[in-house]
C-alpha cells in the first residue's frame, strides 16, 4: 500500500473538493487524508472494525475527515466532484469492479473517479474505466504502480453484481441465496459453514447467534430447526454483510431475527443464546477467532452448545478449553468443528 502513497502526487492536481476515498486500510488512508489536506475528504469503509481504527488513527494526526460505514458506496450522503480509490494488489476482483461502477453515480457531472492500483502494469482498471465512463485517462507507468482516471458525462442506469447459489443442510428444505463481492462466502455455500451446520444440534425454540453472519446463510439455514418459536441474532462488523442478510433472512422467509453491526460484540445480549455458530476468518488474524470464543462463553446459557469451525484445530481447540474446560471435536469436509457446552 506504500506504493499507492507514492502515486497520489502523479494525480494530486486533478483532486477537486469534496472528495470521497474508497476503502483501503487504516494507516495508508490516513496518509491520503493528510496528503489532501485542504480539502473536503470523506472516507468510505464497508468494515466497522476497519472504521474504528481509521478514526483513530485520523484523530491522533490530528486530521480531519469523515468516516462512513455503508453497505454500498451508492449509499454514501450527497455526490462529490472527485472519488479516490487506492486499490492494493490483492483486492478482489469484483470488488474492484463494484467500487468503480458505484462510484459513477456519486460524481458530479464533469467529476472524476481516480484509481491508483499497486500493479505496473495493470489492464484491469484500464478496461474497467472505459467500460463505466467510455474513457479512461493513464499517466506513464510509475515503478510505484498504475494510475487511471476518467470524467463523468450524462447518466447510466445502475448494476448490482451478485451471485445466487441454493444451499441446504442434511435432509432440510433448500434456500436460496445472494451474495455480493466484498462479504464471506461470494457465490457459494462455505463449505466450513456446511461442514458445522451438518453436525449441530438445533433444537425448536433456540435462540441461536450467527457470529461473523457475512451474506446469512448460516442463520437462515439454522432457523429452520429452530423453528417458528426459535430465533436468530445475525452479528458481522462489515455493513455490506448485514445488508445482504437481510435481505436473505427475508427472502427465505425467517420470522424471527434480529441484526447487529458489532466490531467488538458487547453489544450481545450476555446469557440468552441456546446456540452460537462461529466460522471465524482462521487464516486471517486469530484476534477474531479469540473474540468469537470469549463472546460465546459469556452469551450463552447454561447447557448452551458452541460451534466453532476450524482448520487450525492445534491453535483453536487449547483456547477453547481454557474458557469451557472439556470439549468435543469432530472432522467433517476437511474441517474440525469444535463443540464446547457452557
Amino acid at each position: 500500500m506504500k506504493n499507492l502513497i507514492d502515486l497520489l502526487p502523479i494525480v494530486q492536481s486533478k483532486v477537486v473538493s469534496p472528495v470521497l476515498v474508497v476503502l483501503g486500510a487504516p494507516w495508508p488512508v490516513t496518509q491520503v487524508v493528510e496528503a489532501l489536506a485542504g480539502h473536503t475528504v470523506t472516507c468510505f469503509q464497508m468494515d466497522l472494525f476497519q472504521a474504528q481504527r481509521l478514526r483513530e488513527k485520523i484523530a491522533q494526526e490530528n486530521l480531519s475527515a469523515e468516516v462512513v460505514v455503508l453497505g454500498d458506496l451508492w449509499d454514501v450522503p450527497g455526490t462529490f466532484n472527485t472519488i479516490l480509490y487506492p486499490s492494493p494488489a490483492h483486492a478482489d476482483r469484483e470488488l474492484k469492479i463494484d467500487m468503480v461502477e458505484q462510484g459513477f453515480h456519486l460524481l458530479e457531472p464533469g467529476g472524476k473517479f481516480i484509481t491508483l492500483s499497486e500493479y505496473r502494469r495493470d489492464d484491469t482498471f484500464a478496461k474497467l474505466h472505459k467500460k463505466v465512463f467510455g474513457k479512461c485517462s493513464e499517466a506513464p507507468r510509475s515503478e510505484y504502480g498504475s494510475c487511471f482516471w476518467s470524467t463523468r458525462e450524462g447518466d447510466q442506469p445502475r448494476r448490482r453484481h451478485e451471485l445466487k447459489f441454493h444451499a441446504r443442510v442434511n435432509d432440510g428444505a433448500s434456500q436460496h441465496f445472494v451474495s455480493w463481492p466484498g462479504t464471506f462466502s461470494y457465490g457459494e455455500m462455505d463449505a466450513g459453514s456446511r461442514a458445522m451446520l451438518e453436525v449441530a444440534d438445533i433444537r425448536p425454540g433456540d435462540k441461536v447467534l450467527d457470529l461473523g453472519c457475512g451474506n446469512g446463510s448460516v442463520g437462515c439455514l439454522a432457523s429452520v430447526p429452530a423453528g417458528p418459536t426459535g430465533s436468530v441474532l445475525f452479528v458481522d462488523s462489515n455493513a455490506r454483510a448485514l445488508k445482504l442478510t437481510e435481505l436473505n433472512a427475508t427472502a427465505n422467509g425467517v420470522k424471527n431475527y434480529k441484526l447487529l453491526l458489532s466490531s467488538d460484540l458487547l453489544d450481545v445480549p450476555v446469557g440468552e443464546f441456546d446456540v452460537v455458530l462461529a466460522n471465524p476468518p482462521y487464516y486471517a488474524n486469530s484476534e477474531v477467532g479469540r473474540m468469537f470464543i470469549a463472546t460465546a462463553r459469556e452469551v450463552l446459557r447454561p447447557g448452551g452448545r458452541f460451534y466453532f469451525v476450524t482448520k487450525m484445530p492445534v491453535r483453536t481447540i487449547p483456547e477453547i478449553v481454557d474458557l469451557f474446560g472439556q470439549v468435543d471435536s469432530i472432522e467433517n469436509r476437511g474441517y474440525t468443528v469444535v463443540i464446547a457446552t457452557a
